[in-house]
This record gives C-alpha cells, structure tokens and sequence, in this order.
C-alpha cells in the first residue's frame, strides 16, 4: 500500500512553502594597477616626483610586486586625491 506524503503548503503551512531565492551577486571587479608612469599622468606628476614621495614616505600608498615592480591602486590614487583636497588656503 503506497502512503500519501503531504506537502507544507497542503498542510497550510505557507511559510515554509515559500521559497527564496539565492541573492545573486557580482563577482568583485578585478583590482585595476597602475603603473608609475599612468599613476603620474593622473596626478599630473613625473614618475620621478612619485619615487622621490615614495622614498620620503609622503605619496599615494603602492604595491611592490616581486620586490621590484611598483604599482598603484586606482582606488589609493583617488584616496590621495581626496585626502589632499583643500577648501581654502588656510592651515
């Protein structure tokens, strides 16, 4: 004799007969580097003025890939940017 199974939804129990679909997300966006030379065009500075904050520690923040490579974040760049950014010639 087969046997009859009810559902949730038969039962009256519509809660657990809704179903939720799974959010779907993005996969992040590929971390954009630049090199010194792109960095400087974006500040409108020489590479050379890049290495020289680089080395008195006062620039954007940079990677060194292979310890020898350097790149800039686009997004440290921007942070630079903002952080520099005056709303007058005081102080």
């Amino acid at each position: 004799m087969a046997k009859h199974m009810t559902t949730a939804a038969e039962n009256g129990d519509s809660a657990t007969s809704t179903i939720t679909a799974a959010a779907t997300t993005e996969p992040p966006a590929p971390m954009k580097l630049l090199t010194a030379r792109q960095a400087g065009e974006l500040l409108g500075v020489s590479p050379e003025t890049l290495e020289r904050w680089r080395g008195a520690g006062t620039g954007p923040a940079y990677v060194k890939l292979s310890g020898r490579y350097v790149r800039y974040k686009q997004d440290d760049l921007e942070a630079f940017i903002q952080n520099a950014r005056r709303s007058s010639t005081a102080g």
